[in-house]
């Protein structure tokens, strides 16, 4: 919309306007400096006029903050006029560093200053000062995907690459954010990458009271008896332990997540009794040297009722959890929500081989972790292994 300031006679002749300038300069300065650069100034064939910016409802809309067309030619008439840098400012409505550096970026060889090459100058740099989509380059959009496609996090990936991968190569540094904007876009486009994302589709319940219902397991030993070094997470040897269930109960899982370093040993049991969940755990524990087993803490299932002989059977002592407070196996409760990314709940475990769920082991176990500065459990438990036998 725009609204007539005033008119002025044919310009050419007029004793205000050089042909070789840009435009009429007359007495305007004091209008647009109580526009307060909330209207944009337009030049147009011999009238002066001010458009006002406005919204659809009748309010004021955000003013651009930079340098305009318009404005860069009323610069060059007035600077051809005599007026100096301060009075020009003023008469835009702009900050006189504004104008000065304006006149000292674009004023070209010979101390010439023409808006129209100050606009294509402009514009110039604004291309180049745009952040680079860094996913252009093949080789760090091929190294993402195959990640991906690995089921690794948009974090994990930007963390691996910075910290482990390509550590002195900031060309193959990303953020995490932009690997999240290529997936949004490539799925706008119709691509299929958010579908190697981890969708958090568990429904959240209300916390329940620590009154456990069902028939107690005799002889167990509390967490809060458990050593406060285990809190801590100072060591290696500290394991979570849990069942993670099929759909029909005719297939179970053993799950023991190491706390500090949050490395998962696994087992497919037939049935959750005790005796089974021993042998399971006597199994997932074979490769794992005495000295990283100093205790296991598990839940209250009927499962781990034979305890003493489970903590005979591995060599490390076993604390149970209270009733219904999950969080206080937080390690094993996250690692079990990674197996479901590929055995969803409502899935029968009675066909699952061990075989198939030692592949989903592995590419739980080598996930690149930030608390482990983005290095892998697999990476980690390898090293102390390899310390304990040298």
């Amino acid at each position: 919309m725009s609204e007539k300031l005033s008119t002025y006679p044919q310009l050419s002749g007029h004793a205000g306007y050089n042909h070789s300038s840009c435009g009429y300069v007359g007495n305007f300065s004091r209008a647009l400096r109580q526009s307060r650069r909330k209207m944009a100034l337009q030049v147009e064939f011999g009238k002066m006029w001010i458009v006002t910016n406005t919204k659809p409802n009748g309010g004021l809309a955000m003013p651009y903050t930079h340098l305009t067309l318009p404005e860069r030619k009323v610069i060059c008439s007035m600077r051809k006029n005599g007026y100096s840098q301060t009075k020009i400012a003023q008469a835009l409505g702009r900050n006189k560093a504004t104008l000065s550096r304006e006149l000292r970026r674009n004023t070209f060889p010979k101390r010439k200053y023409h808006p129209l090459n100050a606009q294509i100058a402009y514009k110039q740099r604004r291309k180049r000062c745009q952040r680079p989509i860094k996913l252009r380059c093949p080789h760090l959009k091929s190294y993402v995907e195959r990640k991906l496609e690995k089921t690794l996090s948009p974090e994990q990936i930007a963390g691996r690459l910075r910290h482990v991968s390509h550590p002195t190569n900031p060309a193959m540094w990303i953020s995490h954010d932009s690997i999240y904007r290529h997936i949004w876009k490539d799925k706008a486009n119709g691509g299929q990458w958010y579908k190697y994302l981890r969708q958090a589709s568990k429904k959240k319940r209300k916390r329940r009271g620590s009154e456990d219902k069902r028939g107690q397991i005799v002889g167990r030993r509390m967490i809060d008896e458990r050593p406060a070094i285990v809190d801590k997470q100072e060591r290696l040897g500290d394991w979570e332990g849990d069942t993670v269930w099929g759909c029909d109960k005719g297939g179970y899982i053993a799950t023991f997540v190491e706390r500090k370093i949050n490395f998962l040993c696994a087992q497919h049991m037939p049935d959750r009794k005790a005796v089974t969940l021993n042998r399971a755990a006597a199994n997932a524990f074979k490769k794992i040297p005495a000295s990283l087993l100093h205790t296991l803490t598990v839940d209250n299932g009927k499962e781990f009722t034979e305890h003493e002989s489970l903590a005979r059977r591995i060599g490390a002592d076993v604390y149970f959890a209270h009733p219904y407070h999950a969080w206080e196996r937080g390690a094993n409760e996250n690692i079990n929500g990674l197996i479901r990314q590929f055995i969803p709940k409502k899935t029968s475990l009675k066909n699952l081989t061990q075989k198939a769920l030692d592949k989903i082991v592995d590419i739980i176990n080598n996930r690149p972790r930030k608390k482990l500065n983005y290095r892998t459990p697999n990476e980690v438990m390898h090293e102390a292994i390899v310390a304990l036998r040298t």
